[in-house]
């Protein structure tokens, strides 16, 4: 989890498949990775699989994030050194957020674009700071070089491992931002929740939410309510394999009327 843009679609990239590119890689709603991988712990092999869900970081999509994070066992938070805002917002808004829905769950911080940090002291200063509030590990890592990638998802399937049998702190506390949603995202945001409600929840749902947006050219950022009847439209073609024709009529004059409900 983390802001957009801080690095966390590249990261998962070269943990999973060994590939980085320096072209910015926009995630729409939440994309699921796996990967099978053994770790050493107290003299002992444990062959684990990881199933890692890479969040969209953009602000406004809470029901997506939420659903995300929802069954998580570790979260990887992950920022970017040359953006203080970056970390801040893991304060403010993602930690919350996570405490809320499952608890006081292991964190590892992963302070991303090292290879780019105008002040190494300083970096490490902020890295030193979010481990000892926190008590977790943390990385200053590259995924262009790939330093100390596959050490953060080491640490990360380690803090599984050693939290399995202990029980999770809950907290009760409302989720950030105070202020409210740009409406268009709200409407964007229950769309794609609703979809995948229905369509085998959000690791088979999310995977066409995706594609449907990108073939009708729409940027999660800065979607238009025409770029959003298209989604719709799509979206109602895919539920005709398998849903009656009367439930995806009233699906589809759902979502429109949240848009016709929009300023």
């Amino acid at each position: 989890m983390g802001e957009g843009a801080v690095g966390k679609t590249s990261l998962v990239r070269r943990f999973v498949l060994d590939l980085f590119s320096d072209d910015y890689l926009m995630t729409i709603g939440a994309k699921v990775m796996k990967k099978e991988l053994t770790l050493r712990d107290g003299g002992t092999l444990f062959p684990i699989t990881m199933t890692i869900r890479d969040i969209l970081g953009q602000k406004g999509y809470a029901g997506v994030q939420e659903a995300g994070v929802k069954g998580a066992q570790a979260v990887l938070l992950v920022y970017d050194v040359t953006q203080d805002d970056s970390w801040r917002a893991l304060e403010e808004y993602w930690i919350p957020i996570v405490w809320r829905l499952v608890g006081k769950i292991p964190l590892v911080f992963a302070g991303n674009k090292v290879d780019l940090a105008p002040d190494k002291t300083y970096t490490k200063d902020v890295l030193g700071y979010l481990e000892q509030k926190y008590e977790a590990r943390g990385f200053l890592r590259s995924t262009k070089t790939g330093e100390n990638v596959e050490a953060t998802f080491d640490q990360l399937g380690r803090a599984v491992l050693r939290s399995l049998d202990e029980p999770v702190t809950r907290i009760a506390q409302p989720t950030p931002p105070v202020k409210a949603p740009s409406p268009i995202l709200a409407v964007t945001d229950k769309i794609m929740t609703d979809f995948c409600a229905g369509f085998g929840g959000l690791e088979t749902g999310m995977n066409v939410v995706r594609q449907q947006f990108e073939k009708a050219g729409v940027d999660v950022r800065t979607p238009t309510k025409e770029g959003l009847l298209r989604v719709v439209d799509l979206l109602s073609e895919i539920e005709k394999s398998v849903k009656p024709l009367d439930v995806v009529s009233s699906n589809r004059l759902k979502r429109i009327s949240w848009m016709k409900a929009l300023p």
